[in-house]
């Protein structure tokens, strides 16, 4: 089980990781194959693809470095993302050793979206290194207005508990897996079921706790390329089929926790695991509504903007709102001064708008009304969805639950003139990471050193340094 004593882990990691937030939207999508004999029990709920602007439309104006360009593409665009070939995906699946009949069944994810994504990038990299198929993970949604409530249980079962495909679009990481891993078989957990239509047999009900790796202490990130998480799941493996008695045909499933900065992908001199880290992230799509409200809100934006993330919902434990307000004003202020009117990459004459990442709309409003006193205009999604002529637009964002809202957040800050983070918050970091050539944030914007573009500031509230290594 992924049970009690990894249960306790997280929930202290979480205490000690500050795990934070961006959100999704929901649909399902499509499952993979198992060999040739299992057909997609899910196609039918794909939904069409449909924009009112095209994904060039969105990404014209240059501004962003390539990378964060591809990012952007392969994650929020409109319509399907454009072909890529994964290089570095590649290369890490023709390296492995493939265990054709054992699939991965990672638990123990939770926590706000950003997390999520991470410990979806620990799960994928653990499968690729250990050359194993994948059963897709379930992930529990937490409570709407309780952002303290994960609605996790030791047994991973229950409503809030959505499959994979209700999270992110499986399609697309389906069929990139398809092209650049394509030894990788999927199945969705509803094909475990003895009832189901395309059931898979299984042969073996298996666990590996990652907690019994060599040395491992939950806090620091463990597994890197010298001490590769292949070698302990090799040896695991080795065990568990020697003890196995089982008789008989079908799947090997092993559940393993996919634990928060289990990775140090940072440690590999080479930045071969980088490069990987960074095409993992590709493959966590979102699905076509949020997608499809990043789109229509640019389409509302007729000038550059700055983004600025201002982590004041009701579970913040940083800084307090109005002490985050004043640093972003100020770094607002800095960020005009370097790369505004009169200065060698002036944007234009008329001060950037602001677009204001926060899930709380009374903070907001605090934050647009003094920002106004310092010469900033500050939007955010409500309001560009209320100015719409699409009225959809708003009652699109509205419907989403708290923690799905911020997916479209997310959007907006990639493609910002200028972003400005938190350093204590794991969505601050994602979207840095995604916004440098690099792929990793390396220092602020605002100093002299080049950037290669990435145009970003994160204020220091002195916690996390663990996130540039392992998110």
């Amino acid at each position: 089980m992924l049970g009690t004593l990894r249960r306790s882990a997280v929930i202290t990691a979480i205490g000690i990781c500050v795990l934070v937030t961006v959100w999704l939207g929901s649909g399902r999508l499509q499952n993979t194959s198992f060999g040739s004999s299992i057909v997609s029990t899910i196609s039918q709920h794909t939904t069409p693809t449909t924009s009112t602007a095209s994904t060039a439309a969105i990404v014209k104006n240059g501004h962003l470095p390539a990378s964060a360009s591809l990012y952007f593409n392969q994650v929020f665009s409109p319509e399907d993302a454009n072909p890529h070939d994964f290089p570095a995906l590649r290369k890490a699946c023709d390296r492995a050793t493939w265990h054709e009949d054992v699939y991965l069944q990672c638990g123990g994810m939770f926590a706000g979206m950003t997390s999520i994504m991470s410990e979806v990038k620990v799960c994928f990299k653990m499968a690729v290194e250990a050359g194993t198929g994948l059963v897709l993970p379930r992930i529990p949604i937490r409570d709407n207005t309780n952002l303290l409530e994960f609605n996790k249980n030791d047994n991973e079962t229950g409503d809030a508990y959505m499959p994979y495909d209700q999270w992110f679009d499986t399609k697309h990481l389906v069929e990139t897996l398809g092209r650049a891993c394509p030894r990788m078989k999927i199945i969705h957990p509803d094909q475990l079921k003895p009832d189901h239509a395309n059931k898979v047999a299984v042969k073996n009900h298996w666990e590996i706790d990652v907690e019994k790796a060599p040395g491992y202490h939950f806090t620091v990130s463990h597994f890197w390329t010298g001490n590769p998480f292949r070698k302990f799941f090799d040896d695991q493996l080795a065990k568990l089929e020697k003890d196995s008695s089982s008789t008989g045909t079908g799947i090997s499933v092993i559940k393993i926790a996919s634990l928060f900065l289990l990775y140090n992908i940072t440690n590999d001199p080479t930045g071969g695991d980088l490069k990987l880290w960074n095409e993992l992230a590709m493959l966590i799509r979102f699905l076509q509504k949020p997608r499809q409200i990043v789109n229509q809100l640019l389409t509302h934006i007729n000038r550059p903007y700055y983004g600025v993330h201002f982590r004041a919902e009701n579970d913040s434990i940083w800084n307090s709102a109005e002490d985050q307000m004043n640093n972003d004003l100020d770094v607002l202020d800095k960020a005009w001064a370097k790369y505004g009117k009169g200065s060698a990459s002036g944007i234009n004459s008329q001060k950037p708008l602001v677009y204001l990442a926060c899930g709380d709309e009374k903070q907001v409003e605090m934050f647009a009304g003094v920002g106004k006193t310092r010469g900033w205009e500050v939007t955010h999604k409500w309001e560009l969805a209320q100015k719409s002529a699409n009225p959809e637009t708003l009652e699109m964002i509205n419907a989403l639950p708290f923690d799905f809202q911020g997916a479209v957040d997310m959007g907006m800050m990639v493609q910002s003139y200028f972003f400005i983070g938190i350093s204590g918050s794991a969505f601050s970091n994602t979207v840095a990471h995604a916004r440098d050539p690099i792929g990793r944030y390396r220092w602020s914007s605002l100093e002299e050193e080049d950037d290669g573009g990435a145009r970003t500031h994160i204020v220091n509230d002195g916690v996390q340094s663990s996130y540039p290594c392992c998110l």
